[in-house]
Order: C-alpha cells, then structure tokens, then sequence
C-alpha cells in the first residue's frame, strides 16, 4: 500500500470517529431521547459546550497534522505494506498496542492527577468537563493530549522489533481507541462494555469526572485494582 493512502484511510478513521462524537455531543445536548441512560442527573447546558468546541476543533486539527506527518516518516520503517489478513497476528498486535498504550496513559494521567504543577497548569483543563459530553475527550491542554500520542507509538516500535506492524492491527487499535474515549466521556450507561472483561466502562470513568480523583484508567480497569486507585 502506498504511503500516501496508508494516511488517509487512518486519518478517515480518526475524523469519522470524532465527527460520530459530534453528533452524539449535539444530540445529548438537544435531544431527550435517551436521557433516562444517562449517568448523572445533572446536563451540560449547550453554551458551555459551544464555549469549548474551538479548542476540541483546534487539537482535532493537530491530530490530524501530527498523524499525517509522523505517520509518514514511520510507515516505510515500522508498518507492513501489506494488507495481511492474518488474524492470529491482528488481534496479537491490538492486544499489545491496546495494554502499552493504556499502561502508558494511567500512568500518564495518574501523574497529572498528583502532580499539583501539571495539573492546575494543564489536566484541569479537562476536568471542567464534570459531566462530559463524548467530544469532550478531547477538551483538553494540547500538550496533554500530545503525551498521551508516545502511548501507541512506543507499543508500534517494540513490536517492529521483532515483526512489521501490520497495518489492519493499527487501524483497528486507531478505531477502537477513538470510539472507546467517546464512550467513556459519553455520560450515557454501558451497554457492550460490561460485557469484556477488565475493560473500562463508562460508569468508571464517569466517576473520575465527578470526583476528580481515583479510577484514573481508561481502556483496562486491571490497573486501578493493581494500584488500589478504583473507586466507587
């Protein structure tokens, strides 16, 4: 596959999912329909969302400019070029990228959390969101979201080492991911979550929203049981 497709079919599953976001924010905001699934009782009045989409605008744009030029550089060294459809290899490489990257971010996030600096500078940025909407994964800092990139590109380099990432594994990861964060900040009540085991519902990070401190992972819940950060 060629470089420069290779780029926009993930950068079409990255604004897809967040366009999908989108909706589901302005129908949160303007619908009653599924209010009765929703977490807290409490709504996000529209104006403040509104407020804040231009910073979501902007870091969805860097995204977008970061994925492409990374992505760039690093297809021709790390990724197959070819569209195996090896699924024993596919979901090996998603497992990996998927515990790496979510390793990676809860220690990130616990970090932001401790670190007085950090967080009143940069993660409290995010935490105005006390109810989010599913868009409001990406309210926040733009360098707080910028760390949280190394989390997949440290998974794709250690696996290169060994096998060239195949490319169905990346996008996979890439929407899985992205869907999983407008889930979580979604405010609405799990329905497939409950149902894999460890992984993050969106009442647990819902919780994190509301009282700031504890249940700092996302994708996995094996490590706030690990590190005794869980709460209820």
């Amino acid at each position: 596959m060629e470089t420069g497709r290779f780029i926009l079919y993930t950068l079409i599953i990255i604004v897809g999912c967040n366009i999908f976001g989108f909706f589901l924010s302005i129908m949160s905001l303007h619908t009653n329909l599924f209010t009765k699934y929703r977490i807290q009782k409490r709504k996000m009045k529209a104006n403040v969302f509104y407020t804040r989409l231009p910073l979501i605008l902007f870091n969805i744009l860097l995204l977008v400019l970061i994925s492409s030029l990374g992505l760039y550089y690093l297809y021709p060294i790390i990724f197959s070029n070819l569209l195996e459809l090896n699924f024993d290899v596919i979901l090996m490489q998603l497992i990996i990228i998927l515990l790496i990257d979510d390793f990676y971010f809860f220690l990130l996030h616990y970090w932001m959390h401790k670190n007085k600096f950090i967080l009143d500078r940069i993660h409290r940025i995010h935490h105005r969101a006390i109810t989010p909407l599913a868009l409001d994964y990406m309210y926040v800092h733009p360098l707080e979201w910028i760390l949280g990139y190394f989390g997949p590109f440290f998974a794709l380099f250690l696996i290169s080492l060994f096998t060239p990432v195949n490319i169905l594994a990346f996008w996979s990861y890439q929407f899985i991911r992205n869907m999983h964060e407008l889930d979580v900040h979604s405010g609405y009540k799990s329905f497939l979550s409950k149902w894999i085991p460890f992984w993050g519902e969106s009442e647990h990070h819902d919780l994190h929203h509301a009282k700031l401190n504890g249940n700092y992972a996302t994708t996995f819940l094996i490590w706030d049981n690990i590190f005794k950060t869980k709460i209820r």
